[in-house]
């Protein structure tokens, strides 16, 4: 029998091999590390599993892996509908571990022979014994192969605990940096350690250190990221009201660890391009292809026809690898949203097939989700986009940005925007202005804005930010606000500013066909459409002068 056979526990059956929880309600998606928590649990039923135990077999030595193992039983109680006390299947044993109450029986392989009756009962015991047995050398062999090579493909970063410059910041110190190190860890590229850096050195190893101290009534996070030679990657500091609180503690942990992830993925990038190119790894092409917040690069050249080359190289050398399909696809998405002339129906098909291998090959990866999700916006499938990132949310219920885009995707399409307005609004005042996540809502909030047409609202949020992060989609609603305001001259600077990225972009073009696949303004397209028509209709005098 397999570590990943089928097995019920109580109601629910559990799928190890698609890391899900069946029910009577449908189905639940479980991060691999907490499908590994359950598994090991169900091998041992009604034993006591100290939490060291756990830990040991599922994360080893990972940074965070207390906290994360407190995680991963909350959420295993959550899927069950469980309680710690009274528990109907996890049991809490104080200051020991955990042991799993509800009975476990193991589903026979398909091609297993049907047993006779009285032989049923010693069978399951065999079985949940062999389970039990196949699930522990699983474990033991994944962490020794795990040793061998501590760092799989990625960006290895240890994080050094931060020091307390303040006599009563030491507790605080150590916390914030645990926490932000258990941040970072979800983000699948980032492999994160503590302790002292790998003696081998590697291309794309990197430090993480910082400092904690009172400043005037005020907690100071002073944050620096180190290259494998010491030398200063980047470097950040976080000034926070005293006392933090807990939803202060949270929103910069939030702010520092999307900003050192973003930092480490552009200094990654960086280290990818001086290697040989017939030498780049899946996992670097796609990144290599991958933009990243805060990164101006994709705006200062035009998308060439061999754009596209990094994710179609990931592919030839790793037909399954799902987030380059999954970046193909919104990739082309793009394409056929901005270029002029193309052949629109061409390039969505092509997309589609890659979404739909994307999804197939990594169903409960939410790297490939979060960009799957970004494909059906592009594409105007308000209905899948809303489904992929129900479903990042499932998994990752602190995702940085998906609880943002999720009001976003529901309000499209409908005339009840205004709420989704209000919540994003609401979350906008809980983010302090140095947040990098700001960008999100701000986007968001200026289509909405435009296609309520209130031109005066999206332009503010759109120029708000554009600040913060120059992308795009920003600039294309904020040219449209400013045309459609009478700014003639503001908005032909940023349209130009635009087409650096995408020559001959035909707003004209856009109004009547894009704001409608793209949905955006729902019943109100009317306002979307006029502010682009405005646009295109300046923009041709300018195209006359000499």
């Amino acid at each position: 029998m397999s570590p990943a056979a089928r097995f019920t526990i109580g109601d629910f059956r559990i799928d190890p091999r698609r890391n899900v929880v069946q029910s009577a309600a449908g189905e639940t998606p479980l991060e691999p590390k907490i499908m590994d928590v359950l598994c090991l649990l169900a091998a041992h039923p009604g034993e006591v599993m100290a939490r060291e135990g756990i830990i040991d077999a599922v994360w080893g030595h990972a940074y965070g892996a207390d906290e994360s193992l407190t995680r991963a039983i909350s959420q295993l109680r959550k899927v069950f509908g469980d309680t710690p006390a009274p528990a109907r299947f996890i049991e809490t044993i104080s200051k020991r571990g955990y042991r799993l109450i509800a009975p476990v029986s193991v589903e026979p392989e398909p091609s297993a022979p049907v047993a006779r009756r009285r032989w049923k009962r010693s069978w399951i015991a065999v079985a949940v014994a062999a389970l039990a047995l196949t699930l522990l050398v699983g474990v033991y062999l994944l962490r020794e192969s795990g040793s061998a090579d501590p760092v799989p493909d990625g960006i290895a970063v240890t994080v050094v605990p931060f020091d307390p410059l303040s006599a009563d910041q030491r507790v605080g110190a150590r916390t914030i940096s645990d926490q932000v190190a258990v941040a970072l860890s979800r983000a699948s590229l980032l492999h994160v350690a503590k302790g002292n850096p790998a003696s081998t050195p590697r291309d794309f190893s990197y430090r993480l250190r910082g400092t904690v101290q009172r400043v005037s009534g005020s907690i100071r996070v002073t944050v620096e990221i180190l290259g494998q030679g010491g030398e200063n990657v980047w470097a950040g500091i976080y000034d926070r009201p005293a006392p933090l609180g807990r939803a202060g503690q949270d929103e910069l942990v939030g702010a520092m660890s999307a900003e050192i992830n973003n930092r480490l993925l552009v200094a990654a990038k960086t280290a990818i391009r001086r290697l040989p190119l017939e030498s780049l790894k899946p996992w670097q092409l796609t990144l290599l292809a991958t933009w990243v917040p805060g990164s101006d690069e994709v705006f200062l050249r035009p998308h060439g026809a061999d754009s596209l080359w990094p994710q179609r190289r990931a592919l030839a050398l790793d037909p399954n690898y799902a987030p380059a399909h999954a970046s193909l696809a919104s990739a082309l998405a793009y394409r056929a949203l901005f270029t002029p002339g193309a052949d629109t129906a061409s390039l969505r098909r092509e997309a589609a097939g890659h979404a739909e291998l994307a999804k197939a090959i990594a169903p409960y990866d939410v790297g490939v989700l979060y960009e799957l999700a970004t494909y059906y916006r592009l594409i105007g499938d308000r209905a899948g986009a809303n489904a992929a990132l129900q479903h990042v949310i499932a998994i990752q219920p602190d995702h940085p940005v998906a609880r943002y885009d999720l009001p976003f995707v529901q309000s499209q399409c409908t005339v009840g925007s205004g709420s989704a307005v209000a919540r994003l609004d609401a979350a906008l005042a809980t983010l302090a202005p140095d947040n990098p996540v700001r960008w999100v809502l701000l986007s968001h909030l200026a289509d909405l804005h435009l296609a309520r047409g209130d031109t005066a609202a999206a332009a503010k949020a759109a120029g708000g930010s554009r600040a913060i992060v120059r992308m795009t989609w920003s600039g294309v609603t904020l040219a449209a606000a400013l045309a459609q305001q009478g700014r003639d001259a503001d908005a032909l600077r940023v349209s130009r500013e635009t087409k650096l990225e995408w020559p001959g972009l035909d707003w004209g073009r856009f109004a009547t066909t894009m704001t409608s696949a793209w949905c955006l303004g729902g019943e109100q397209q009317q306002y979307a459409a006029a502010a682009f028509h405005r646009l295109a209709a300046i923009e041709q005098p300018a195209h006359k002068r000499p």
